[in-house]
């Protein structure tokens, strides 16, 4: 008999253990839908997280699916360079870029392995005020392989050669 009880609570509890799952169809073949391009222009990454790093994040239009991943590029006066990306200044002192997303944002940190503060102006103007960002939503359902740090091959991949670039909002 406590057997039987036993393997009923066994069974009954790894029943109510399953967890639920959301499903997002959508059509693997069809990327234009989906994936989309936003443009950050003239943002100064001002939110400081703490002395080492400063951030700013936006919010985007429409939450985009669980499956997509998003890719941010930095423009460099010439061409658009994929973040996370490091500089180095001199010495021992370097910057970074990096990011990171959810369904509803995307935020960018920018920092230093020295207080942000310290920046002269000339790399403070380069690397903090006034950046231009580029995110690129992928589709999850994308296959095929791109060298995601060309941006113009990433962008000719997903279709979006002539699609408009969206902007965001900066999130206060």
């Amino acid at each position: 008999m406590k057997k039987i009880t036993l393997l009923l609570a066994a069974f009954i509890g790894l029943t109510a253990l399953q967890s639920c799952t959301i499903e997002e169809y959508y059509d693997e073949n069809y990327v234009d839908g989906y994936s989309q391009v936003f443009e950050l222009t003239n943002e100064t990454i001002s939110t400081q997280e703490d002395a080492y790093t400063y951030s700013a994040t936006w919010n985007f239009t429409t939450a985009i699916f669980d499956s997509d991943n998003v890719l941010v590029y930095r423009w460099q006066g010439n061409s658009w360079t994929l973040v996370p990306v490091s500089y180095n200044l001199g010495g021992n002192d370097m910057v970074k870029y990096d990011y990171d997303f959810t369904r509803f944002d995307v935020k960018v940190y920018f920092s230093a392995n020295f207080p942000v503060n310290e920046l002269s102006n000339a790399e403070y103007n380069e690397f903090v005020y006034r950046q231009t960002f580029r995110v690129v939503v992928v589709p999850g359902g994308f296959a095929q392989k791109i060298n995601y740090n060309d941006y113009n091959a990433t962008i000719s991949a997903l279709g979006l050669e002539n699609a408009p670039i969206k902007t965001l909002k900066l999130k206060k």
